[in-house]
């Protein structure tokens, strides 16, 4: 059984209901007020009910921690593989700088300035990267808006997530321009609250009060010239075959069949689950690992140059 974040979500709402069911069987207005004799007038065959349906949520209750812990200890052990890839690059980093010392050249003292500047800007980009993932834009949220903060949680809970996600900063974008609506950029605690955010946005349409307001993630400058690039693309193949429903789907522009094909050729293959996803910390860990190596490995090639010129 693959332990999953909705799995704790449903396991709550089932609790949730079976709780009701038990203050409405003991005729109580709170778990406190519950005493044996409220329980012992309590309709039997209501209350076998009741407590089959305890037995059931407990049942799954067993099951998913269980698989929680298998989780947990796959994440324990993926921590411990990345930090020794990290201490690998690491001790490899250092045996070149020594070897870039002993050359000696003003080459040698160049490529180590270069080395470390390329190491900050890495440290540096996976830093923005991972700040990124815990932000939103809010297109559309008026300008008149007397009180920001609470329009822009009265948003957020409209999305309707699974979970609450935690809002820990906002502010607009750019100066105020008459006639124009600035976009609302929204820091949430985690890359997991900004994920379910999004994918919730569809269900701002069927909104009243916010069915203009459109939410997407907080894209680079190079994502956003290739995702103008694809509305682009996106208009002319609809103005062209406009008996086809296009759309943009995993940044490409495509149809509907097409995606279907897709789906059904992944399905038949093997089934996909939520899998719990990983801290913030290994996600750091992971990025900086890879662009660690990489770093690593084309100061080697300058390395080896060197000493043939040498």
């Amino acid at each position: 059984m693959d332990f999953s974040l909705n799995q704790i979500y449903e396991l709550d709402s089932k609790c949730q209901k079976e709780l009701r069911s038990v203050l409405k069987l003991s005729k109580s207005s709170s778990l406190s007020c519950i005493s044996e004799e409220n329980i012992r007038k309590a309709d039997k065959e209501d209350l076998s009910n009741v407590i089959l349906s305890l037995v059931d949520v407990t049942e799954s209750r067993v099951n998913i921690l269980r698989s929680a812990a298998v989780s947990m200890e796959q994440l324990s052990s993926e921590k411990v593989i990345n930090q020794g890839k990290i201490i690998k690059l690491q001790n490899k980093l250092i045996q070149k700088q020594e070897t870039l010392s002993s050359v000696g050249t003003e080459s040698g003292s160049s490529n180590q300035q270069v080395m470390k500047n390329d190491i900050k800007s890495a440290i540096k980009s996976v830093v923005q990267e991972n700040e990124r993932q815990q932000e939103i834009m809010l297109f559309g949220v008026s300008e008149d808006t007397s009180d920001l903060g609470e329009t822009v949680k009265d948003i957020v809970r409209c999305v309707g997530a699974p979970a609450k996600p935690q809002v820990r900063d906002y502010c607009r974008i750019g100066v105020r321009v008459l006639g124009k609506i600035r976009p609302v950029k929204v820091t949430f605690s985690s890359n997991d609250d900004a994920k379910l955010t999004i994918q919730g946005g569809k269900n701002l349409k069927t909104s009243e009060k916010y069915g203009k307001v459109f939410i997407a993630p907080n894209r680079t400058p190079e994502e956003r010239l290739k995702r103008r690039q694809l509305v682009q693309l996106l208009r002319e193949k609809k103005t062209k075959e406009p008996e086809k429903q296009r759309f943009i789907y995993r940044d490409t522009v495509c149809s509907r069949d097409q995606v279907k094909k897709e789906q059904d050729h992944t399905n038949n293959a093997h089934s996909h689950s939520e899998q719990l996803s990983m801290s913030e910390l290994e996600n750091l860990t992971m990025n900086f690992s890879s662009r660690f190596e990489m770093i690593t490995e084309r100061h080697c090639s300058k390395l080896d140059q060197m000493g043939r010129r040498c």
